[in-house]
């Protein structure tokens, strides 16, 4: 793709008045997308908090090339109120308006926020600030940053270009970037296997971005992830292709297979663990199950065009259809569904509708595992 290093940013009123600092709204998922115009390119944070956020306390703002002063002179000042838990989706293209941008055309609907062009690739940084920033920032409070400000990410680890990074924790960095706290896909991810096809990109951009749902990565709101699907033992050869981290083995709809993942804590008064499902069957109905036993030692029995990894006890949690990028999420108090006590071991897989394009044709297929001991 052609990628264009612009830089100007629009230079918003200042605030009046500064909030207090809340290290609960960070950034959670980066992407830049290789469709036409190197779109779509965008941001998401999330209120990782237990209250609202007044999003018009902070800015966010690129910064290019190895440069230490912000793109256009200034951080964007945002706005609105953003719930506890909840994901804000800030686009850097146009608002060309209902359904005129690229955003639209891979997610069907618009973002929360427009920038109004393509302000950053995959080797720049995006800094959240509390307060207006202008300048170098020094005149606001840097709350959280993507990348290594004053280093251009061509060629480092962290670089993003025509791909994508979420992360894993829910904690604000204070401007020191720690990769160990994302998943960074790699540059070109999401061109793999298309030969430059903006029809497979599309696919691709659909399977494996995710805006509005931070979902953490497998294993790191607590647990330990097991039983995947790339050991050979997937029922007709389909074993995930390693895009979608620990998972099961590959579905119809994504070669990653599908990804069992948790946030939150394992405190059953906490009552605050969440297990999330990705790399799903978009519109297809799961189930969230819970069950006393790691079959077959943890490596799982095939079953449907997946491996069954939990059972003993079973106990249904609750059943979510994925939404239109192939995720989905309980909302339910999970300990107590599960009637779990401090000191339990329990192990939990999403099982999943495949009808329409199931590999093996077993029209069904299931997640990795996940083991929790519970805590207090």
């Amino acid at each position: 793709m052609q990628r264009l290093h612009l830089s100007a940013l629009s230079c918003l009123a200042l605030l009046a008045t500064t909030a207090p600092a809340n290290a609960d709204l960070v950034i959670t998922e980066i992407v830049d997308a290789p469709l036409p115009g190197g779109l779509p390119k965008w941001v998401e944070l999330t209120n990782t908090g237990s209250a609202d956020v007044d999003l018009s306390a902070y800015s966010i703002g690129n910064i290019n090339n190895g440069g230490t002063t912000l793109g256009g002179g200034s951080a964007s000042v945002l706005s609105g109120n953003l719930p506890a838990g909840a994901t804000y989706v800030l686009c850097y293209e146009a608002d060309n308006g209902p359904g005129g941008s690229m955003f639209f055309s891979v997610y069907a609907q618009d973002p929360d926020f427009y920038f109004g062009g393509a302000y950053i690739n995959g080797d720049d940084c995006v800094a959240l600030y509390l307060g207006a920033a202008t300048g170098d920032g020094s005149d606001a409070t840097l709350v959280d940053v993507y990348g290594e400000i004053g280093t251009d990410g061509t060629g480092t680890t962290w670089e993003y270009a025509d791909s994508y990074a979420y992360r894993c924790g829910n904690t604000a960095n204070g401007g020191i970037f720690d990769e160990g706290d994302w998943t960074i896909a790699g540059v070109n991810a999401l061109e793999d296997g298309c030969g430059g096809d903006d029809t497979c990109e599309t696919i691709n951009v659909q399977n494996e971005t995710d805006p509005w749902n931070h979902a953490g990565c497998a294993g790191s709101g607590c647990g330990t992830s097991f039983c995947f699907g790339n050991q050979g033992t997937c029922p007709c050869g389909n074993e995930n292709d390693g895009t979608g981290g620990d998972a099961g083995c590959a579905n119809g709809a994504s070669s990653g297979g599908g990804t069992l993942s948790t946030s939150g804590s394992c405190s059953i008064l906490g009552a605050d663990l969440v297990l999330t499902g990705s790399g799903l069957v978009p519109s297809q109905p799961g189930l969230y199950f819970q069950g006393n036993n790691a079959i077959n030692g943890g490596g799982g029995n095939p079953f449907g065009d997946g491996l069954r990894c939990a059972g003993g006890g079973v106990i249904r949690l609750q059943v979510a259809f994925a939404d239109a990028g192939g995720s989905s999420a309980t909302t339910i108090d999970v300990g107590s569904k599960g009637a779990v006590i401090a000191g339990d071991v329990k192990r939990y897989q999403l099982w999943y509708r495949d009808p329409n394009s199931s590999p093996c044709g077993g029209q069904f297929n299931l997640s990795n595992g996940m083991e929790i001991t519970w805590g207090a």
